[in-house]
C-alpha cells in the first residue's frame, strides 16, 4: 500500500507539472507559480510516507492530489472563468479533503493525550467547525491576492456564498464519512495505520499535558 500512496502523489506531479510546462510557454505567472507551489506541497506527504512519519490514508492523499489538480486545470484551461460549476467543484472537494486532515488531527490528539477529552459524537461537528473555518481564511486570502496582484479570484457575493455553501456540503459528507468510519473501526486502529509514533512521542516532550 505504501507504494500505492506514493504512486497518488508521483501521478499528481507528473500532472501538475505538465500544466506548469504549459502556463510557463503562456507566459502566465499566476498559474505557473501555482502548479510549482502545489508541487512543492505534493512532496510534504511524499516525504512523510518515504520516511514513515506518518501515511496518511490513500483517499486522504488522493484527495490532496486531485484538489491541487482540479485547482490548477481551472486555470490553464480558464475553466474558472468560462464555467459557473468548476469553482464549486474544486471547493467541495477541497473541503473534504481539509476534513479529512482535521479529523486525523482530532483523532491523534484524542488518543494520543492522557487529559484531553473529546467525545466521538463531537469529532463531526468539529471537522464541520475547521471546513468553514479554513474557508474563512481561503476567502480572505482571495481577496488579498485580488487587492494585492489583481487575480481575479473572487468575482462578487455570488461566488463568495458559492464557494461558502460547498465547502459547508464537503463539512457535512467529511462529518458523515467519519460516522460511519468509527461504526466499523476503532480510533486506534486508525492512529496505528497512520504510524505516528514518533510526531506522539515529541509532541508529547515539547508539549506535556
Amino acid at each position: 500500500m505504501r507504494l500505492n500512496r506514493m504512486s497518488l502523489l508521483v501521478a499528481s506531479a507528473v500532472a501538475l507539472a505538465i500544466m506548469f510546462a504549459i502556463s510557463m510557454m503562456s507566459g502566465d505567472s499566476y498559474a505557473y507559480n501555482t502548479e510549482l507551489f502545489s508541487i512543492l506541497l505534493l512532496a510534504i506527504p511524499a516525504w512523510c510516507i518515504a520516511r514513515g512519519v506518518i501515511v496518511l490514508p490513500w483517499p486522504i492523499l488522493l484527495g490532496i492530489g486531485l484538489s491541487l489538480v482540479l485547482h490548477s486545470l481551472g486555470l490553464v484551461t480558464n475553466l474558472y472563468n468560462s464555467t459557473d460549476w468548476w469553482d464549486n467543484i474544486t471547493h467541495f472537494i477541497s473541503g473534504i479533503t481539509v476534513a479529512s486532515l482535521a479529523a486525523v488531527v482530532l483523532i491523534v490528539v484524542i488518543v494520543s493525550s492522557k487529559k484531553i477529552r473529546v467525545p466521538t459524537p463531537w469529532i463531526p461537528f468539529l471537522i464541520f467547525a475547521s471546513v468553514l473555518a479554513m474557508e474563512g481564511v481561503w476567502e480572505m486570502l482571495e481577496f488579498t491576492m485580488d487587492m494585492i496582484i489583481g487575480t481575479s479570484m473572487q468575482h462578487g457575493l455570488s461566488d463568495t456564498m458559492g464557494d461558502i455553501v460547498a465547502n459547508s456540503l464537503s463539512g457535512v459528507v467529511a462529518g458523515l464519512g467519519f460516522a460511519y468510519y468509527i461504526s466499523r473501526a476503532s480510533l486506534r486502529e486508525l492512529v496505528d495505520d497512520l504510524r505516528v509514533e514518533r510526531i506522539v512521542e515529541w509532541s508529547r516532550r515539547t508539549f506535556p499535558d
